[in-house]
């Protein structure tokens, strides 16, 4: 009789794990279930950093809907990852954004604040900063320096919140620190026309972080313009949008070369756009590439309606609405997928690493 193999040694048994593919949690799931040795290995922080270093990018986990309860609709296997449903009531809170690891959500009736990592369950509320000036939209992103973002949990945060101001037809921002514990000053920057009480607003999810800046859609009855809050000096600015490119149907994102882009469409076609400095040095916009939505798409009817609804930042895919469904557009791979046979007005895509026992 042959003798038996060679036992594998746990670090030999690691190094085969590492190459398990982040965007599908199962397969860890899946593994950590194999024996007590294999989930010990999985669980441990030191295989987690591993990881994550081997892999860099987080994976596209899923979205939170734009419904009226809240829910989260995942994209890999359901059973993979414990938060399919928000973990406390969802009815009072609606999800504005999601950066980093991080989800950060809106009372309905208080206006105060939440800002969680589902991945962890650490949850930590914020109090409306001040009641007269109720902010519009928000933006949650890391705080820790020279962060790759590849495990922010548990890290330090901010929160930057903008809203409109008919008083002095300007728009205001304030910026919360997790690490002061605390909310800065406002900052403001007044608008050449008159703010509209009823129609004039920053359109609410509509944060994008770009380099050293976030960036809203700004909603204006004079022209629909793009909010800029400086980061680094802390300033509010304007952009002007494309022309014929409407507010209603635009995303703001990073492009490829890491400028401030947009992604809009017009019939079924989707166009993306960066902006641009000339040899001049004048900004402006380049529309970079159109994709006839009813050509990569994988649908059998002819298609209408068409949204762009979400981007995921970090591993950019596009998310986009039709009569067929809701579909993602990986502009790095050019593959398209169905991840949703409803139709929503706006997503919030969640990026993170998952692996088994994460604590």
């Amino acid at each position: 009789m042959a003798p038996p193999p060679p036992e594998l040694n746990e670090d030999i048994i690691a190094e085969i794990l590492l190459w398990l593919p982040p965007d599908e949690p199962a397969h860890l799931v899946r593994a950590s279930l194999v024996c007590k040795p294999w989930r010990r290995i999985l669980s441990g922080r030191a295989f987690l950093r591993s990881y994550r270093r081997f892999h860099q990018t987080p994976p596209l986990l899923g979205f939170f809907n734009d419904m009226i309860s809240t829910s989260f609709v995942p994209i890999t296997a359901a059973a993979a990852f414990p938060f399919s449903q928000l973990a406390f009531n969802s009815l009072p809170w609606c999800v504005l954004d999601s950066h980093h690891s991080h989800v950060l959500l809106l009372h309905r009736f208080t206006y105060d604040l939440l800002v969680w990592d589902p991945i962890t369950g650490e949850q930590e509320e914020l109090r409306n900063r001040d009641p007269t000036k109720l902010f519009e939209s928000a933006i949650v992103l890391c705080a820790a320096a020279g962060c790759d973002h590849c495990d922010c949990h548990g890290g330090p945060f901010i929160v930057v919140c903008v809203s409109t101001d008919t008083r002095d037809d300007s728009v205001h921002g304030c910026v919360y620190s997790s690490q002061d514990g605390a909310w800065g000053d406002f900052v403001c920057v007044h608008l050449d026309v008159e703010v509209d009480y009823f129609r004039d607003h920053v359109n609410s999810r509509s944060g994008a972080h770009v380099g050293d800046a976030v960036y809203f859609v700004l909603t204006l009855v004079a022209g629909d313009r793009i909010l800029k809050y400086d980061l680094g000096t802390h300033c509010l600015s304007t952009v002007e949008l494309p022309e014929l490119v409407s507010n209603k149907n635009v995303v703001l994102m990073s492009a490829e070369d890491g400028l401030l882009g947009l992604a809009s469409t017009r019939g079924t076609n989707l166009y993306l756009w960066s902006r641009m400095v000339n040899g001049e040095g004048v900004a402006g916009w380049v529309q970079r590439r159109l994709i006839d939505l009813q050509m990569v798409l994988p649908v059998t009817i002819p298609i209408d309606k068409v949204k762009v609804v979400g981007f995921a930042e970090g591993v950019n895919v596009i998310f986009v609405g039709t009569n067929a469904g809701t579909f993602t557009i990986n502009l790095k791979l050019d593959s398209t997928r169905k991840v949703s046979g409803a139709i929503y007005n706006l997503v919030v895509p969640f990026i993170s690493f998952y692996t088994p026992g994460f604590s």
